[in-house]
This record gives C-alpha cells, sequence and structure tokens, in this order.
C-alpha cells in the first residue's frame, strides 16, 4: 500500500516546504516574543527521538502546508493579488509565446472545437499530464504554488510585527520588509505562472508534430 504511494513536485514545494517554512517562521517569531511560553515545547520536541521527530515532522509540516495552501489560493485572488497586482503581472515574452502556441494550437488541432473552446489550455493541460509528456510544466506549478504560499506567509506575518514590535520606527521598518518580501514572493510566483502554458503547449506539439529535420 505505502509503495503505490506518489509524491509529486507539488507535495514537496506547495505542502512539505511551506509547510517547513511556515512552522520554522513561527519558532522565530514565537521565540523572539513569547520566549517563555515556547521555550518548554521546543525542550518537548528536542526531546523526541530522532527517528520519530523526522517522520513526524515531514508529516506535520505537509499538513501544515496543506492547510496554508487553499488559504494562500484565495488571499491571492482577493487581497494580496489586488494590492500587488502590478507585481503579478506575467512577462510580455511569455504572453507572446503563448498566444502563438494557443492561436496554432486551436488552428491546427481542435477540429470542429475551434472556435468553441476560447483557450485550449485545459485540453492541452490534460492530454499532456494523462500522457505524462512533461516535467517541466510540474517544475514551474510548484514552484508558482511555493512562491504564493511565500508570499501569505509573509503576509500574515505583517499584522504580528505590527502588533508585537516596540517604537513607530520598529514597526514600520519591519512591516516595509514584510510588504517587500510579499512583492518579490509575488513576482516571483507569476514568473513561474507565466511559463506554464507554453510550457503545456510545448509538450503538446512535440508530441503531436512529426519532426522531419533536413540536413
Amino acid at each position: 500500500m505505502i509503495e503505490k504511494i506518489r509524491v509529486s513536485l507539488w507535495d514537496i514545494f506547495s505542502f512539505f516546504l511551506t509547510g517547513m517554512l511556515a512552522v520554522s517562521v513561527s519558532f522565530v517569531l514565537g521565540i523572539s516574543f513569547w520566549g517563555d511560553s515556547v521555550q518548554p515545547l521546543v525542550s518537548e520536541i528536542l526531546a523526541v527521538p530522532a527517528a520519530v521527530l523526522i517522520v513526524l515532522g515531514a508529516l506535520f509540516f505537509t499538513m501544515i502546508g496543506m492547510l496554508i495552501e487553499p488559504l494562500s489560493n484565495y488571499s491571492d485572488s482577493i487581497l494580496i493579488g489586488r494590492l500587488f497586482g502590478w507585481a503579478g503581472r506575467a512577462k510580455e515574452k511569455h504572453l507572446s509565446e503563448e498566444r502563438i502556441l494557443k492561436v496554432h494550437i486551436a488552428e491546427n488541432y481542435l477540429g470542429t472545437l475551434n472556435g468553441l473552446i476560447s483557450n485550449p489550455y485545459g485540453l492541452c493541460k490534460e492530454y499532456v499530464e494523462t500522457k505524462q509528456l512533461s516535467t517541466t510544466f510540474m517544475v514551474y506549478l510548484s514552484r508558482y504554488g511555493f512562491y504564493r504560499n511565500c508570499s501569505f506567509i509573509a503576509f500574515a506575518v505583517l499584522p504580528v510585527l505590527v502588533i508585537e514590535l516596540d517604537g513607530v520606527i520598529s514597526k514600520f521598518a519591519g512591516s516595509f520588509v514584510c510588504l517587500v518580501l510579499v512583492a518579490l514572493f509575488k513576482r516571483r510566483s507569476a514568473d513561474f505562472y507565466s511559463l506554464m502554458a507554453p510550457a503545456v503547449y510545448r509538450a503538446f506539439l512535440i508530441d503531436k508534430n512529426s519532426w522531419n529535420p533536413k540536413y
């Protein structure tokens, strides 16, 4: 049963690494602002045998990441995406390539569906995933999810710093750093997001086309 469990890059980046990052940030904040309350918990965790700690830690990080991912998704759509939309604009070179490939696929491979389906991306994505044609797409998808989650974590830290830091200057500096990180992570996630559609279209075309190179 266990050997049949498949772990994807999405599980590693968007769940496990996200959870590990969130827990690490929480511990740093806890030790910095509530050290006396957190110290007994840290001592109990360190008392657990290393082998058990590794297994439970991996499961715990993954579970936390799975809880953060939908919150990050909704937050990106409702709040962060609106406040930092300027940082999430796709690069024109990626958009240009996507438009060219999309038109080519619609005109040559959709047949009677051409004109009925406005965007062939979903169809091509299903085709590529079903036939397991591209690992590049999953790399882009997993990193997009990870950096989107990082943006959410940085945004969630902001109110903690505003409440707990002493002094106006410290509050302003902490808020500024958080906002910069949110924008940087949002930019990075947008870069990988804009790479996904071209990667799917390229994998689809490589499988469909018969290459006859001339020497």
